[in-house]
């Protein structure tokens, strides 16, 4: 198996595993938010009610893809993908399915799809420890 294979394989397991993870955040958030009565679970603009001075309720987990696309607008930021290609991941990213061949495809190098998967795999973990939480 060539390097370039392993890549793709770690790349393509880790969005899988990043959607899995925003689609088990939001099932938690919706079944929370349809248990919930309080008028905060109609209102999720309105912070929480909390339980004393100076503390703050909990955020819920996002079920959205944009955590992802922010990762994609750092790498884009710091001169890692240009912005033609942080379009392409995005385009991926929304899709639902990163394809390390469609982004070898349109340019990205191997040392860029190695930023990416670390990347996507950061918010991944960020999004699992929220979760668990």
């Amino acid at each position: 198996m060539s390097d370039q294979t392993s890549r793709s394989v770690r790349l393509r397991y880790t969005a899988t595993g990043a959607l899995a993870a925003l689609a088990a955040a939001g099932a938690i958030a919706g079944t929370v938010a349809l248990a919930d009565p309080s008028p905060a679970a109609k209102a999720p603009c309105q912070p929480a009610a909390t339980s004393g001075p100076g503390k703050t309720g909990a955020s819920k987990p996002s079920a959205s893809p944009q955590p992802f696309l922010n990762a994609v607008q750092q790498l884009v930021g710091n001169g890692t993908i240009t912005a033609a290609e942080g379009q392409t991941l995005d385009r991926e990213i929304v899709s639902g399915r990163v394809d390390t061949d469609t982004l070898a495809s349109a340019g990205f190098t191997p040392a860029q799809l190695d930023a990416v998967q670390q990347a996507l795999g950061n918010v991944k973990q960020g999004i699992a420890a929220a979760a668990a939480q």
